[in-house]
């Protein structure tokens, strides 16, 4: 500090000091035995006055003159200089002088002379001055009796403490003599080397302490002239040997820094954790001014703290080298044991400086990025600790009102730098000089003016030019404190916030100390060589071991690479060394006290954001530090190492965090790849000529020769290639060492469903059915566990493993086709939904179906096969279905098929509860609905008996049209029969007509006599009146028969009296007409076999008949169908996408910048149509983001105004359109929620609409179900939902149509948890990443709202996971994920802080919140798949609508009409 050079700053006591003159003249005028009674008689009559050594009330002092004073003061103080021998005596002088210093305070004792009462200041300077004397080392003595000493200094430091706290009548005087006092006292102690318990060693703590405290009281009364400072700074320089020196140091800088950065950055600032105590030493009446200047004089009193590592300058002091000269055993000041301590005492001073560091930026110290970092404290346990946020804030680790990286670099950048590069050799290239010098005018780099400054800056020699450097002071032993700054410089430069420039200077010399601290590192293995001291080292990657300061770098530099820093890339080679060292190999030999999980960690968030480097830039050289223009390579030289440092770090982690973090990696890798490889093949089809530039970047610039070679990817690194690997890799190691871990197997599972959906032209199918295989023997062994290790964890990996199977056999169906692969997947599905398999071992008989016990791992895991089943059977080659991938059920009803019957005539508007009545209903199996028509449709002319079937099952809804035929299609045309040929002419012979009556039995049987067993046969008289209800029913047939006979007998007459013609055309035989009318419902169950006894009973198994009639003429009939086709056979779940430009924090400003594409992003609707198509939620079949609008086609609303084409995003609020994606198993709408656009005036205006065209009164989406929604309306907050949305309509439109329905059975009922659609899922856009500490989730999470959520779903924002995006300068993206922390929540691919590139990011963002959506149904207790619920649904129409008949009133019903 070159502000106080020019002051003088002598602290050898001068003329009058310690009133050395007169205690002199005391000592020369006796001889020792008298001065010593003189002392001991007169300390001990004082002491006995004072009332503190016997007891009894202090007695008036006698002593009333000032000549007096002159003569027992020398003699006290003299008495302070005896040997510790006479310690009683001292301690006398001590009691003494101590109570006289109380007349400083307001209320002196009695005990006080008089003159030292109206006089205190002077004589309290006199007894300040003499005290000097208790303090000065006596030599070797022992250490009993220097703690007795310590006690009395002690005691002596508490008294001037309190004086200096507590006294108002300080003068300026005073207080210097004070400051000088304990400026000469510290000098004393701890100037000299450090001996093994000396005074200074015992008192160096408490000395510095209250120097310390006492000069900040100085500060805020009487500050300290600049010869006062001076002084300070140059003491202090002199006890730079005392570890004490800067623990004090370190303490003082925390508390004032804490008092500096309260009001340079308000409250809400966060604040070092400090404690009370250290918290208590500034005054609080200190302004800021002073503190400010206290604060930066107190930072630099010790100087450079690099100097530490420095032996020759700790010890160029006079103390050191007057104990050189004095002692036998040292021969130079530098030898001196005690700088032994160096290291360490250089080591608190970087965590010092770290720590200081850390205050600035407003982070956690200790933890940096999420990843747990050495605590850059002190001997107070300095740290940090951010205030409590409010309520749904995302903490990003950093104060977003956190100082720049220039000022905080102003500030302690010399000495970061020069520690950081402490033992470095730099070497500058020729080129890279002449370069330098020939340049012509260039924008300054250096900040530094003076001289001290400059000689900071260049301190870059190394330190191992001493040939007599101790062993114990080697470089290496000051590694520690390297690491520390370098730690604190990463720190600094991740700090930067977005559009934050920092100066070149510091970049360059960040490369420079990073590369350094990179580059090499020590083996301990080889020991030093004594006969030259020099030492070996070695390359990080060929050794496999990791440096203190590499160690450092990775873990506080994991950002390095996700900021938008100038140059940073030159760090890539120097980094993928070390990341060689660590990550390949689990066994690293790596720094004391680093945890190897938390370097792997810090080594993989690295290796993320390297990843996407090579596709990026492509053939862009990098330009490494200290290499040459031949040694340069580009970075798509590097993918084949960064692919194989992913790969083989994979193999051998064991930490599950890390684990998914590399998994989510590796899916990047192939993904990326894949669409590199499918755009440039299009770039090269479409355009030929400029097939050799970076069509993803802007960096391009190489020759035609050299992109020809380096634009495609090699064969081992092609998306074919990684694709193989990938299945083999997490295949083998998921059924080897990951299937006991949750976490991990979901991470592989879904990383290998991401490998299911790629679309790479040269898969190979044996590589995808030994997937196939690999997830079967998965499930198998899972499954297989004993009956302890069965766990919800357990079943939610199988439920996860048999959906990854849905995943790949949908993707590829050709691997149904493979006998073996069918009979595999087929026997894991019986293993699912039964608990064991037919066929153990090949060859073995199986066992039926009837033979075994159904005995499932769970209900859930059967649910998941029972899926996988349903998947094959009708999803498999037939997805997309014809009716598009929006719908796998059939989007045909009863209202359509109605429309489009022949014998329809009734009006063109029809309800769904008259189209119900035409139809008959039964239920099989109580799971599946059968909804028949009689009536044939308008495009079935013939005469065929006609039914029209939709069935209505678990999976879905699907319409069929059969007919009754006796000949195939293509033969029906030909007619088989020829026409009626006429009936042949009659015949007039006809012979003899014999009138003769037939006889049954002869005439004789009258006359036979009966026998007995004649007689066993009862008569029909005496069975007929055997009860009343037999005689009723035969009087009934008795009248019966006669009017039959009657009527016959009557026609008879009819004929014989009327003339007969021939031929008779009455009673002319002719063929029947065609029937055109038949009972097909009855045919086709009767096919089927459900008409049977059996079928119409109750079992024994279920309470419900095999075949139930359905009343559909009851209310509420059409409704619940309607639930139960709005209750979706497949997962649906919502993203919300959100824009935020740089600086918002209101929820209405973020809405409205979707609006104008002027107000976005240029890629952000490039991301969006990333997501999935677009459709109209007015015309979609599917599930729109909300139920207002979800699984129906309905008319948009007259005054429905669609946005401009110039829109930014708003398109797809969900008012008129969304963004869809949809596969066999899930469905996601992805909605862009924006403020409503006002009505204009004119009725035709409905061009683009600009920010200032558009009323800020947002759209609530609450407010937007109820207004849109008219057959479905929301979940009725007083009713729990039931098993679907639909039925909770049900509800609320039966209490709103007046008819008073039963009280609804609970059977099938469900709660919205069942439904697990509370989660949130948000996207945001960021333009500045600092925002994401304000982003208003609170205030946005309203427009959230689907109307699937359940009654206080506002209270669980917890729920919400939120993906942040930011575009970063170079073309690549950041990413920050945010969510509720559970036991499943790390879902990927997608990885906190990972940064991707544009070509996958809409895949990446989709996939990860379909996964985080997943897991958390995994998670929920409650949840039931979409199967189960529909099943459940038909299980409530059954109880509610079932029709209860007997056998033949079943059958009677069959042959009336649905309308009778």
């Amino acid at each position: 500090m070159s502000l106080f050079n020019d002051w003088s700053s002598d602290l050898i006591p001068q003329q009058g000091w310690g009133d050395e003159a007169a205690i002199a003249a005391f000592k020369d005028a006796v001889p020792w035995n008298v001065g010593r009674d003189f002392v001991a008689g007169t300390a001990k009559h004082l002491a006995t006055c004072l009332g503190l050594t016997k007891p009894g009330p202090p007695i008036h002092s006698k002593i009333l003159q000032d000549k007096q004073l002159q003569v027992l003061m020398p003699a006290l103080g003299y008495g302070l200089s005896f040997p510790l021998s006479e310690i009683d005596i001292i301690r006398d002088c001590v009691i003494v002088y101590c109570e006289w210093l109380t007349s400083l305070l307001p209320n002196a004792k009695i005990s006080v002379p008089q003159p030292i009462r109206q006089d205190p200041n002077h004589y309290a300077r006199i007894i300040i001055s003499h005290f000097y004397y208790l303090f000065v080392p006596r030599g070797v003595e022992g250490p009993d009796v220097i703690n007795r000493q310590a006690v009395l200094c002690h005691r002596v430091l508490r008294t001037l403490q309190n004086i200096a706290q507590n006294s108002c009548m300080l003068s300026e005087e005073t207080w210097q003599t004070l400051l000088h006092f304990l400026l000469h006292i510290n000098t004393a102690l701890l100037s000299p080397p450090t001996v093994k318990d000396d005074a200074g060693e015992q008192l160096c703590e408490r000395v510095l302490s209250v120097l310390f405290e006492t000069w900040l009281l100085a500060c805020d009364r009487c500050f300290p002239p600049p010869p006062l400072w001076n002084a300070l700074r140059k003491s202090c320089q002199c006890w730079r040997h005392r570890a004490g020196l800067i623990d004090q140091w370190n303490r003082i800088n925390y508390a004032l820094t804490l008092k500096l950065t309260a009001f340079m950055y308000g409250p809400n600032f966060p604040k070092i954790s400090i404690s009370e105590d250290d918290l208590n030493i500034i005054p609080n009446s200190m302004s800021r001014d002073c503190i400010a200047q206290v604060w930066y004089r107190l930072l630099h009193i010790i100087g450079n703290p690099v100097e530490l590592s420095r032996h020759t300058v700790i010890s160029k002091t006079p103390a050191f080298l007057k104990y050189a000269i004095t002692s036998d055993l040292v021969i130079e000041p530098c030898q001196h044991p005690c700088l032994q301590a160096l290291p360490t005492i250089f080591l608190s001073a970087m965590k010092g400086v770290s720590g200081l560091v850390d205050a600035f930026l407003g982070g956690p110290t200790g933890i940096v990025g999420g990843v747990a970092v050495r605590h850059p404290s002190s001997s107070s346990s300095s740290s940090l600790a951010s205030d409590s946020k409010a309520e749904n804030e995302v903490d990003i680790g950093l104060a977003s009102a956190r100082a720049k990286c220039n000022s905080v670099l102003h500030l302690f950048g010399p000495w970061l730098f020069e520690a950081a590069l402490i033992n470095c050799s730099i070497q500058i290239s020729q080129s890279g000089q002449h370069k330098n010098e020939s340049g012509g005018n260039r924008r300054p780099v250096s900040v530094y003016t003076n001289s001290e400054g400059r000689k900071s800056s260049d301190s870059s020699t190394p330190q191992d030019s001493h040939p007599d450097r101790p062993a114990h002071l080697s470089p290496q032993q000051f590694e520690a404190g390297r690491a520390e700054a370098l730690g604190a410089l990463c720190r600094i430069f991740c700090a930067k916030k977005t559009g934050e420039e920092i100066l070149p200077v510091y970049l360059a010399r960040f490369y420079i100390a990073v590369t350094q601290g990179l580059a090499l590192v020590y083996d301990p293995s080889h020991p030093e060589q004594e006969d030259t001291g020099r030492r070996r080292f070695y390359q990080s990657a060929r050794m496999g071991v990791c440096s203190e300061t590499a160690a450092s770098i990775l873990i506080n530099g994991m950002d390095l690479f996700r900021l938008d820093l100038e140059g940073v890339v030159i760090l890539v080679p120097s980094i993928l060394a070390v990341l060689e060292a660590i990550l390949p190999d689990q066994e690293v030999a790596l720094p004391p006290n680093t945890s190897t999980t938390t370097l792997r960690r810090a080594g993989i968030h690295v290796l993320l954001s390297l990843l996407p480097l090579p596709l990026h830039f492509q053939g862009l050289p990098v330009k490494e530090v200290g290499a040459g223009m031949s040694e340069r390579i580009t970075f798509l030289q590097l993918r084949p190492q960064l692919v194989n440092l992913l790969s083989n770090a994979l193999q051998v982690e064991t930490d599950p965090t890390n684990t998914q973090m590399l998994l989510g990696g590796l899916l990047y890798c192939v993904q990326d790849a894949s669409l590199y490889e499918a755009m440039d093949s299009i770039s090269q089809h479409n355009f030929a000529s400029d097939r050799e530039q970076n069509l993803m970047s802007s960096a391009g610039g190489m020759s035609g020769s050299e992109s020809e070679g380096h634009t495609s990817l090699e064969d081992s690194d092609s998306a074919h290639a990684l694709f193989v690997r990938s299945i083999y890799l997490v295949c083998h190691r998921l059924i080897s060492s990951w299937k006991s871990d949750v976490n991990i197997s979901l991470a592989g599972l879904e990383l290998l469903s991401g490998l299911a959906r790629l679309n790479i032209p040269e898969q190979d199918g044996l590589e995808c059915k030994r997937a196939v295989k690999w997830l079967c023997d998965y499930i198998v062994y899972q499954c297989s566990r004993p009956p302890p290790a069965h766990s919800k964890d357990l079943h939610s990996t199988i439920v996860a493993a048999f959906n990854c199977a849905s995943v790949w056999l949908v993707a590829h169906p050709y691997l149904l086709q493979d006998k073996e692969c069918l009979a595999t997947v087929l026997e894991v599905v019986e293993l699912g939904i039964s608990g064991s398999k037919s066929q153990l071992k090949p060859g073995e008989a199986p066992k039926l179906k009837h033979e075994k016990e159904l005995k499932p791992a769970s209900m859930r895991v059967r649910e998941a096969a029972e899926a996988l089943l349903s998947c094959i059977l009708s999803q498999v080659g037939n997805f997309p279905s014809v009716c598009g991938a929006e719908s796998l059920s059939s989007l045909l009803d009863e209202v359509t098929l109605l429309k489009h019957c022949n014998t329809w005539g009734g009006p063109e508007s029809i309800t769904k509860d008259l189209a119900t009545q035409h139809f008959r209903y039964f239920v099989a199996q109580n799971t599946i609905i059968l909804a028949l028509l009689e009536q044939p449709l308008g495009n079935h002319q013939d005469p065929q008996p006609t039914v029209t079937a939709l069935i209505r099952g678990p999976f879905g809804r699907v319409a069929w049209t059969m007919q009754l035929r006796h000949l195939p299609r293509h033969k029906s045309s030909a007619k088989l029969y020829t026409a009626n040929p006429g009936r042949p002419l009659p015949m007039n012979d006809v012979g003899i007509r014999h009138n003769v009556k037939p006889k049954f039995f002869p005439d004789s049987v009258d006359r036979i006599p009966l026998c007995k067993v004649d007689k066993s046969i009862p008569s029909l008289e005496s069975v007929i009146m055997s009860d009343d209800k037999s005689i009723l029913e035969h009087d009934k047939l008795l009248q019966i028969l006669d009017h039959q006979i009657a009527f016959e007998e009557n026609v008879r007459r009819q004929v014989e009296t009327r003339p007969s013609h021939y031929p008779d055309v009455e009673t002319e035989c002719s063929a029947p007409p065609l029937c055109h009318e038949f009972q097909t419902a009855r045919l086709l169950l009767s096919h089927f076999g459900l008409l049977s006894i059996e079928a119409l009973n109750e079992c024994d198994t279920s309470p419900v008949p095999s075949l139930v009639a359905i009343d559909a003429s009851v209310q509420g009939f059409s409704h619940d169908l309607d639930g139960l086709d709005h209750t979706n056979n497949r997962t649906v779940d919502t993203v919300h996408i959100f824009y935020v430009r740089n600086g918002q924090c209101n929820a209405q400003e973020i809405l409205s910048n979707v609006v104008s594409s002027k107000c976005v992003h240029p890629h952000f609707l490039e991301f969006l149509s990333s997501l999935g198509w677009p459709v109209n939620v007015h015309h979609h079949p599917g599930w729109t983001g909300s139920i207002a609008t979800a699984f129906s086609v309905t008319t948009p609303p007259d005054n429905l105004i669609a946005p401009g084409p110039d829109h930014g995003g708003c398109l797809y609020s969900g008012r008129t359109h969304i963004l869809y994606w949809a596969d066999a198993l899930s469905e996601m709408a992805f909605v862009v929620p924006s403020v409503v656009p006002s009505h204009p005036s004119p009725p035709n205006s409905t061009g683009s609409h600009d920010a200032p065209n558009v009323s800020m009164a947002v759209d609530h989406p609450e407010r937007f179900v109820m207004e849109k929604c008219d057959s479905l309306p929301i979940v009725d907050p007083e009713v729990e939902a039931t098993s679907s949305l639909s039925s909770q309509a049900s509800q609320t439109s039966g209490s709103h149509s007046g008819v008073g329905e039963p009280r609804r059975s609970k059977i099938g009922r469900q709660t919205s948890s069942m439904l697990c659609c509370d989660h949130k899922v948000m996207v945001v856009w960021l333009e500045s990443f600092e925002d994401i500490s304000t982003f208003p989730t609170a205030d946005l999470y309203g427009e959230t709202a689907t109307g699937l959520e359940g009654t206080g779903w506002r209270e669980k924002e917890a729920n919400v996971f939120i993906i942040f995006i930011q575009a970063l300068a170079n073309g690549l993206f950041r990413i920050k994920l945010h969510g509720h922390n559970t036991k499943l929540s790390m879902a990927g691919p997608l990885v906190d802080g990972q940064v991707v590139s544009r070509r996958v990011l809409g895949s990446l963002v989709r996939q990860t919140s379909l996964n985080m959506c997943r897991r958390k149904r995994l998670e929920s207790d409650s949840y039931q798949p979409p199967h189960v619920r529909r099943k459940l649904r038909i299980q409530e129409i059954v109880h509610k609508y079932r029709c209860k008949m007997t056998e033949s009133e079943f059958y009677t019903q069959l042959f009336t009409s649905p309308l009778c």
